[in-house]
């Protein structure tokens, strides 16, 4: 799993220049300075989204994007896995599209438990956004801890989150 997620960051590291504007980077004297810093969160991303299979029970809650209603929640930790397996294996790093927002999900986990702390005292953090686009096979993650949002295309993972809205 590791491997992965070294060459997951390294792929997304590849593509930081060409994409500015998914990264709200503008300018190529911008992309140069923020290439380097986005190592960091580009590590941050492949580990957010290692985490979600692993031993973190987790949460998802599937929002309308144009109403903000919450829409479907869930704990199943096997549906969570099988809709956000996908992303671990895309590389396809993009522009978001011109399509509205369809739906925002909001994955949710407990903080790490730190040394001394009671596990009864362990709160839950909105780790993870993910939008879908109508008519878009594009998905655009933040990692909300570290304000990370990056734009991939991943058909399975897009016809996944649609799918819990049924």
């Amino acid at each position: 799993m590791r491997f992965r997620t070294v060459a997951s960051v390294l792929l997304a590291a590849a593509f930081v220049l060409p994409l500015g504007g998914c990264f709200g980077i503008h300018d190529a004297s911008d992309k140069a300075n923020q290439a380097e810093e986005s190592a960091s969160p580009m590590r941050e991303l492949a580990d957010a989204l290692s985490d979600i299979g692993q031993h973190k029970r987790t949460r998802l809650v599937v929002k309308d994007a144009a109403t903000g209603e919450t829409v479907r929640e869930t704990t199943d930790q096997r549906a969570i896995d099988r809709i956000f397996d996908p992303l671990l294996n895309e590389n396809k790093l993009v522009s978001k599209p011109e399509s509205p927002a369809e739906y925002v999900v909001e994955l949710w986990q407990p903080e790490t438990r730190k040394l001394g702390q009671s596990a009864d005292d362990l709160k839950e953090y909105k780790a993870v956004t993910v939008t879908t686009y109508r008519d878009s096979p594009v998905v655009a993650i933040m990692v909300v801890p570290v304000k990370l949002r990056l734009c991939l295309s991943s058909p399975s993972t897009a016809d996944a989150l649609r799918a819990l809205t049924e």
